[in-house]
């Protein structure tokens, strides 16, 4: 049994859930790219923009060798249930 004030359990999502966004974010998702910056330390890095219907989502916590569509949705699920 867990604690009711444990934050652990709160951020976990059921498979049907996890499904359902995945759904919903293959219909929204109009395209994604990876964009490369310097930053002010000289040091390269590098982002995700995620174009949806209605709004633009950059993703900084993101693998971008071998990037697809299911990675970036995953990575959107995984930060909207933080």
């Amino acid at each position: 049994m867990s604690c009711p004030n444990c934050k652990c359990n709160k951020s976990k999502i059921s498979n049907d859930e996890y499904e359902e966004l995945k759904e919903y974010f293959k219909d929204e998702i109009q395209d994604y790219k990876v964009v490369d910056y310097i930053k002010d330390d000289g040091n390269h890095s590098s982002y995700v923009e995620v174009e949806l219907e209605d709004y633009i989502v950059e993703i900084d916590d993101i693998d971008t060798d071998n990037l697809n569509l299911d990675k970036v949705i995953d990575a959107l699920i995984r930060n909207s249930v933080k």
